[in-house]
């Protein structure tokens, strides 16, 4: 979790968008949770009936990013976007708005557009001024790097920096939490942690790789994203952990990975299977189990909108049960079945005022069946949801750090990080640390709140504090 970490946005298509004048740029706005994430589609004409278009999520600092088709008839829109597994569809009224759906990996939500004027676009991109913001000189070395994974199918953008000087480094790879982004971690009106990060530890001897997500900066997508999980993204990591170890500047002896959120479940994947893997830094890691950490973020986004406490318990205990099932599932048959009998049961012994404030009424098959049939056919929540994170982590024998926010609304600390020390002491670990940060939140930001829709408001990036025990622990295991 990055941004909104595994937020998932129920989908439904409507319909294909006019001729004239719909070309443009068009924004909407997402609620999730209690923060909008805006979304813009930049439309433009290319002949008498075709048409290209790009989508930006200005929130996100994601800007161009390509979509796969694009089609208009009479008032109808269609925009597919391969990278997010979905798209827009929408009915333009002729003029300076479109009403239709949004759909996202197996989710859908409705998204009116209205259309942007030039000077409102330009206005987007423009950030407050983030202080941990590294300017130049840096007082180091830092170069634009490419490389391509083993049989040339992805090619990578990435930033390296170390100390200035000859000699080799102890050195690291900044591993991204879920969705796309860039090397830089880009979020929430100009956030950059990972450079932040990787800016604090160059200036304490260590170097940094910091890399673009597939699709993102200098990143190719790659074929067939729509199919890739967690484990897919880890063979990016091992093609840049080759290229760190074809440098001359980098001591191959130490270099290890930091994975932040869904970075954290990849990183003991790619150390169980690579045994240069010196040591992992795990940042808010989900090593608890995508049941518990997806139902856990639902129930906090229901207590957020106001819902009462004891009915947001009672629906989290039923979510986290038909999620659970999804491991055990070998077709959407399967899971309909045991989810409709799991809710049936629950419906029962719940109150009539539980009922009423999760606004559970009447015949509810069609909306449950919906909503978990949207996450079992994305394979990346699948494989999350189903995934257990003991059966890689109890195999990392290398140092690790775990840290997190003790405010983490996206992670809970207290949940995951008791899970890391019970695997890692159940399997003999000999070398590891927990640690909880009193007052942080999942992007490790000093935090009033900790909850998502705070982390653009604070114009802290990353705690000094934070920055400094992954440092500290970095270089005593790099001696």
């Amino acid at each position: 979790m990055k941004k909104l970490l595994w937020v998932l946005i129920n989908l439904f298509f409507a319909g294909e968008v006019s001729a004239q004048n719909i070309a443009g740029s068009w924004i909407g706005a997402i609620a999730v949770g209690a923060t909008n994430l805006h979304v813009v589609f930049n439309i433009k004409k290319t002949s008498d009936t075709g048409y290209t278009s790009t989508m930006d999520s200005p929130d996100q600092k994601a800007f161009g990013i390509a979509c796969s088709s694009t089609h208009v008839k009479n008032d109808s829109l269609v925009i597919g976007v391969a990278l997010i597994g979905g798209g827009y569809s929408g009915v333009w009224d002729g003029k300076d708005n479109i009403t239709g759906t949004y759909s996202q990996r197996g989710g859908k939500i409705s998204l009116s557009l209205v259309r942007l004027s030039e000077a409102e676009k330009a206005a987007l991109t423009k950030d407050p001024v983030r202080p941990q913001t590294p300017k130049p000189p840096f007082g180091y070395f830092s170069e634009d790097v490419e490389y391509d994974n083993s049989d040339k199918s992805l090619h990578y953008g990435a930033t390296f920096t170390r100390p200035d000087g000859g000699g080799k480094y102890p050195a690291v790879i900044i591993i991204r939490g879920s969705g796309t982004q860039d090397r830089d971690g880009t979020m929430m009106k100009g956030h950059k942690p990972y450079w932040v990060l990787a800016d604090y530890l160059t200036k304490n001897g260590i170097a940094v790789l910091r890399v673009d997500d597939r699709g993102a900066g200098k990143s190719s997508l790659g074929p067939d994203i729509n199919s890739k999980t967690s484990v897919d993204f880890s063979y990016d990591v091992e093609a840049s952990l080759n290229y760190l170890e074809s440098r001359p500047d980098v001591n191959k002896h130490h270099v290890g990975l930091i994975g932040h959120s869904e970075g954290g479940m990849i990183a003991p994947i790619v150390a169980a299977r690579r045994k240069d893997v010196s040591f992992i830094v795990l940042w808010g890691a989900p090593e608890a189990g995508g049941p518990s950490v997806l139902a856990e973020q639902y129930a906090n986004s229901l207590k957020q909108q106001g819902i009462d406490t004891l009915a947001v318990n009672a629906f989290e205990q039923l979510h986290l049960q038909i999620l659970k099932m999804f491991a055990t599932s070998a077709d959407e048959q399967t899971l309909d079945k045991n989810a409709m009998a799991a809710f049936n049961v629950w419906e029962k012994a719940q109150p009539q005022g539980t009922l009423d404030a999760l606004n559970i009424h009447g015949d509810m098959t069609d909306k449950i069946l919906k909503n978990y049939n949207g996450m079992f056919k994305s394979p990346w929540v699948r494989f999350f949801v189903s995934y257990d994170p003991e059966a890689d982590l109890s195999k990392v024998k290398c140092p690790v750090l775990a840290i997190n926010g003790q405010k983490d609304t996206q992670v809970n600390a207290a949940e995951n990080l008791a899970a890391i020390q019970e695997i890692l002491t159940k399997s003999g670990n000999k070398d590891f640390e927990v640690k909880a940060i009193p007052g942080l939140n999942h992007l490790l930001q000093t935090a009033n709140t900790g909850q998502a829709n705070e982390y653009e408001e604070i114009s802290e990036t990353m705690s000094p504090v934070a920055m400094n025990i992954i440092s500290d622990w970095i270089k005593l295991h790099t001696k």
